[in-house]
């Protein structure tokens, strides 16, 4: 017991330490109004582009979440960066706060940095690296969910509750594809393909079909959902195909040299 305040103690110290110096670096900021100059500096250079806009912030987020706590990342972002993403891209504030908070936290587990991975490692006695670059591998859909709530706040519960529902089924759906690919196995079908290359080219048009069908059309996105949901049956329906194939292939190989 002693111990574990002992702990909590030390925590709540290194983290107000943390939080007073950022308070001050944006009280300093709002005060003077830089606040306002940085937002417009990354519109400007952004050259009005949002997506550009949005790669930007996902950057930034993601160094200061190296460097500092989340809460501290994010409080400062709010103030210095969150303005330009809602100003410069006349995004959803709630998106864009649920954006800077998400990318401030993916340095937890990619390398060099990846402290919640190295801390699982230290606790598995595996490798820290490999560890790391697993961890990024089994998450690598989160990189990807931070702009589909951004481009469709329905996401994040924001618009009409058939809207949300339907663009939440087919998130789903696109995330079960996309993770499917990184893992070369689908449910339903089985392993995408055996060759090396059969299962580059499988596993590609499955993670473009995920990618398609997670996106939503409309907006920034030139392409209706209905064009997005053809693009993704289009790239899913021969992946499919050739995963079947391809195992049909090695079941008829494997009874062939059985015999």
């Amino acid at each position: 017991m002693a111990d574990t305040l002992s702990s909590a103690a030390k925590l709540f110290a290194e983290l107000i330490a943390i939080l007073a110096g950022v308070g001050m670096l944006v009280g300093a900021l709002s005060m003077t109004g830089l606040s306002g100059t940085i937002a417009n500096d990354f519109i400007n250079i952004a050259g009005g582009s949002v997506p550009l806009l949005l790669i930007m912030g996902a950057v930034t987020s993601f160094v200061l979440g190296i460097g500092m706590t989340v809460t501290a990342a994010y409080i400062f972002l709010a103030v210095a960066l969150a303005p330009a993403l809602i100003q410069g891209g006349g995004l959803d504030p709630m998106a864009v706060h649920m954006f800077i908070l998400y990318w401030g936290m993916l340095s937890f587990i990619t390398p060099p940095v990846a402290l919640g991975a190295f801390a699982a490692a230290t606790v598995a006695g595996a490798r820290p690296m490999e560890t790391g670059l697993q961890a990024m591998r089994l998450g690598s859909v989160i990189y990807f969910i931070p702009f589909l709530f951004v481009l469709n706040p329905a996401l994040i519960m924001q618009g009409a509750p058939l809207v949300i529902a339907a663009v939440f089924i087919q998130a789903v759906i696109g995330i079960i594809l996309f993770a499917s690919a990184m893992q070369g196995y689908l449910m339903g079908v089985g392993r995408l393909g055996y060759g090396a290359l059969q299962e580059i080219v499988i596993r590609a048009l499955i993670l473009i079909a995920g990618l398609l069908l997670a996106l939503p059309g409309g907006g920034m996105v030139p392409l209706s959902q209905w064009e997005l949901i053809g693009l993704a049956l289009a790239a899913l329906v021969p992946g499919v195909l050739m995963a079947r194939l391809s195992q049909r292939h090695h079941r008829r190989s494997h009874s062939a040299s059985a015999a």
